[in-house]
């Protein structure tokens, strides 16, 4: 049976049509039409080791251009700009205007290294803060809609190092 070219065309043209139909189908209702290229032992060896470690985003960047070092969290502890909205807020020799974080939960941490801290903000959450100086390592409970002197404008009286913060409800 002889086929025309026009009928060909059309019968093509409708199954293109068809073909992208049905991929739009399956990109609004999430099913996959194709098996993955990869098989998924890989992708559980490949995952980035950020989610795993729990270690900072963009951490060398933000020494670079800060001067402090963002080392693991648990993510509910994110340093923000301080013109932006933070809820814990520590001043240090290292930047006038201080560094500035959001807090996103009820609890949380963020391991760090932010020396010459000598003072604690806080808004909605109450702050642990654990500093070293000298070898000793001190926790300096914050309450809610607080400033605490630490370091050494606080009880120890010694330039100190933030270690970390921890909200704690």
């Amino acid at each position: 049976m002889a086929m025309s070219r026009a009928c060909k065309a059309l019968l093509l043209a409708a199954s293109g049509l068809l073909a992208t139909s049905l991929g739009a189908v399956t990109l609004t209702t999430g099913a996959q039409a194709v098996a993955p290229s990869t098989p998924s032992a890989e992708s559980a060896a490949d995952m980035p080791l950020a989610l795993e470690g729990y270690t900072y985003p963009g951490a060398s960047r933000i020494l670079q251009e800060r001067g402090i070092t963002l080392k693991r969290g648990d993510g509910n502890i994110t340093l923000v700009p301080c013109v932006q909205a933070w809820n814990i807020k520590i001043e240090s020799r290292l930047d006038n205007g201080g560094y500035c974080f959001n807090a996103t939960a009820q609890s949380g941490y963020l391991t760090l290294e932010l020396p010459d801290a000598w003072g604690v903000w806080t808004e909605n959450h109450p702050v642990q803060a654990t500093l070293t100086a000298a070898g000793a390592e001190t926790v300096v409970d914050v309450p809610a809609n607080h400033y605490q002197p630490v370091g050494e404008t606080g009880d120890i009286g010694l330039r100190s190092v933030l270690v970390e913060i921890r909200v704690t409800g």
